[in-house]
């Protein structure tokens, strides 16, 4: 009877173990096809039919979108994917943050011009791209007009900690009464930048890693699991969350 039980014991952790192995090989066989664009969703500057516009459109857009990839290895094949899908999606500022520099403009750049050359002309390259890229870009799109729908900037935290000194001495060199307009203003000046609506933050753990702590007074915070090979409606997806949420303005 003894040998009975632990035969049927070992069985049921036989049964077990190999059910665990079939699925991880279901999981890892379907990751492959997904890597092999087997499964990959379309991508909405391929179909640019007015019912595709239709489809994604949302009653309420971030005006400035900032997506954070502190937290993983920077793909700039998605980077760029990302960005030409919120120019698709008529999203007028965007902006890349890495709070240690790890976002190179060059690489964002040549990454976007070999995926999208044809949205070039769409396109303004802020802050962080030099003067070298903004010529590339008009070199590239020569004989069409520029006509930018869409802000590019990288940001970084020198960004954060440059515009906080920098507003400091703004209000202790005036004369005016110390008020919090004043310091409002001292940072405006500094650095007149629209505040991110909508902050994605790529990883695991919901952290702006001191991203514009001025500007994100009223931001809404959405995360995304990882930006690499992030597929469009996963990215319309978000939005779609945040076109259904109500601002908190300070609430």
């Amino acid at each position: 009877m003894s040998n009975l039980l632990v035969y049927r014991t070992l069985l049921i952790k036989f049964a077990f173990s190999s059910l665990l192995i079939f699925m991880h090989f279901l999981y890892a066989l379907y990751s492959w096809l997904i890597d092999q664009t087997v499964f990959k969703q379309p991508d909405p500057w391929q179909n640019r039919s007015v019912n595709g516009y239709k489809k994604y459109q949302l009653k309420k857009l971030p005006n400035h979108l900032v997506v954070s990839v502190c937290q993983e290895e920077v793909f700039y094949e998605y980077l760029a994917k990302l960005l030409a899908w919120a120019l698709f999606l008529e999203v007028p500022v965007v902006s890349f943050y890495h709070n240690e520099n790890g976002i190179s403009p060059e690489e964002l750049f040549y990454a976007f011009r070999d995926q999208y050359s044809s949205l070039l002309t769409k396109v303004n390259w802020g802050l962080e791209f030099n003067d070298n890229i903004k010529f590339e870009s008009k070199k590239c799109i020569n004989g069409y007009k520029w006509e930018p729908r869409i802000e590019v900037n990288i940001l970084t935290s020198k960004h954060s900690k440059l515009q906080l000194v920098n507003a400091l001495r703004t209000v202790c060199s005036t004369k005016e009464e110390f008020s919090d307009t004043l310091v409002e203003f001292a940072i405006n000046k500094t650095f007149p930048m629209v505040e991110p609506d909508l902050v994605v933050i790529c990883g695991k753990s919901c952290t702006t890693f001191g991203l514009l702590p001025w500007h994100t007074r009223v931001t809404e915070f959405l995360t995304l699991k990882t930006h690499y090979n992030v597929s469009f409606l996963k990215f319309y997806k978000l939005l779609e969350q945040y076109s259904r949420n109500e601002q908190r303005y300070g609430k």
